[in-house]
């Protein structure tokens, strides 16, 4: 699924945060993966 401005993963070993701040222009049903420390990252619900 496409990412969209503003959604945010966190790194739960190191607390690393990732923020889109451009839409991914990724097509639907695109397997995404936000990596850190050798694990996918977690998305920080609003």
């Amino acid at each position: 699924m496409p990412r969209k401005v503003g959604e945010r993963y966190v790194c739960e070993k190191c607390g690393a945060q990732l923020v889109y701040e451009k839409a991914c222009p990724c097509p639907e049903g695109m397997k995404h993966s936000e990596i850190c420390c050798g694990e996918q990252m977690k998305q920080v619900k609003a």
